[in-house]
């Protein structure tokens, strides 16, 4: 998925003594510990049980962590959980330019600046995934002079092209000369991602850099990951244009020290933030499944490649070209929706879906590639990859859409 929803740990508590946590959701289902009332929980997911929500946790008990479900009633705090999991967004490049962008005092990003052009030449190449390209410009006007502006940019620059190290230690500068509060949260955030990455181990592609963990991943399997990385690159190229001046990133770890760096739920299995990442479990090799998750990244990282794009537009090109379809049952939810009016308009589904509910995320994603289905239905492969080259007329399309949607 692209950027959509992190899991912030939060003060989660039991509500009431001896809470029975259970093996699974059913009432039926073995009780695996007993917890006390004021029990501190971390959520792992959510589920739907037979009457109420039903969530995993990990709680500790008896001196040691267990993990295991309470139904909604069982557990105390979950208001905040779920507005911090609504408003929650994933650290990607958007993210942190914002941030940069946002930043001050730092003069040399103001109008004027002579500073001005190299700005938005870097921030543009970064934007377009060309992250050395834009740290060999900002390199040598540092050496010149430490302003805290072009290092905090550099930092960006490395952390994009997968240098986490170095763009911390480029932040850690700028803040030296000027203490800024998003640069140092950006600051805080990615070093917490270094301390739990062991990701060490690099193979390269023609298109990809693959960083990987032994642990995680053996050696012949992440030169298999390798290849169909590449095919997958081939294949999506083919169908929206992109051109990748740089190699594209993938991170492959093991699902808890992915959990543990990026704050994603367990059910999370892939994104996008700049970097294609990847979360496996050990044994596991390149089936279908997961061939599926890389097509529907590597469309992100493709789509990232030709600038900025609608989000209903990136998750339906990733979902269609991942080789996903509208069931009959997506079908008759979508128009189940439109009858309640409750179906959204591709218009108001441009940037963040963090806010969702589960009704309207799943919505959102169906009408997604419900439109994007239509568009090559009307416009055919051509003229789909002629709109991605020509996105001032992306309004006109989704106008056209939101009427062959009904909406």
């Amino acid at each position: 998925m692209a950027p959509l929803i992190t899991l912030f740990l939060l003060a989660l508590t039991v509500k009431e003594d001896r809470a029975p946590l259970r093996s699974g959701c059913a009432v039926d289902s073995n009780v695996v510990a007993t917890l006390p009332a004021g029990a501190s929980l971390t959520i792992r997911y959510a589920l739907s049980g037979e009457s109420t929500a039903c969530y995993k946790v990990a709680a500790e008990a008896g001196g040691r962590t267990v993990e295991g479900y309470l139904t909604a009633d069982a557990i105390d705090g979950l208001d905040g959980f779920d507005k911090g999991r609504r408003e929650a967004a994933w650290l990607d490049t958007a993210q942190v330019m914002s941030a940069i962008r946002a930043s001050g005092p730092l003069p040399s990003l103001g109008a004027g600046s002579d500073a001005q052009p190299l700005v938005n030449l870097a921030s543009r190449l970064i934007e377009l995934s060309q992250p050395s390209k834009a740290l060999a410009l900002l390199e040598p006007e540092i050496r010149k002079r430490p302003d805290p502006a072009l290092l905090a940019l550099a930092g960006v620059a490395a952390w994009r092209a997968d240098d986490s190290r170095r763009a911390l230690e480029f932040w850690r500068t700028s803040l030296d000369l000027s203490p800024n509060p998003s640069i140092e949260s950006l600051y805080k955030r990615v070093d917490r991602e270094i301390k739990g990455d062991q990701s060490n181990e690099k193979l390269y592609g023609l298109r990809v850099a693959l960083r990987y963990d032994p642990a995680a991943m053996p050696a012949d399997a992440a030169r298999q990951m390798v290849g169909t990385l590449d095919d997958e690159f081939s294949r999506v190229s083919a169908w929206l244009g992109c051109a990748a001046e740089e190699r594209i990133v993938a991170i492959v770890q093991s699902r808890e020290a992915y959990r543990k760096t990026t704050d994603a739920a367990e059910w999370n299995a892939g994104q996008y933030d700049g970097r294609i990442r990847v979360p496996v479990v050990e044994g596991q090799g390149i089936d279908a499944a997961m061939r599926r998750m890389l097509a529907h990244e590597m469309t992100h990282a493709c789509l990232a490649m030709l600038g900025h794009w609608p989000a209903w537009l990136h998750e339906g090109l990733a979902q269609k070209l991942s080789g996903d379809m509208i069931t009959p049952a997506r079908r008759k939810k979508i128009e189940d929706l439109s009858q309640r009016g409750k179906l959204p308009r591709l218009s108001n589904l441009r940037q963040d879906w963090s806010r969702m509910d589960t009704e309207h995320a799943e919505a959102a994603y169906a009408v997604s590639l419900a439109a994007v289905e239509l568009m090559y239905d009307a416009y055919h492969e051509d003229g789909v990859r002629n709109l991605i080259h020509n996105p001032e007329r992306l309004p006109q399309i989704t106008a056209d859409l939101d009427k062959r949607l009904g909406l």
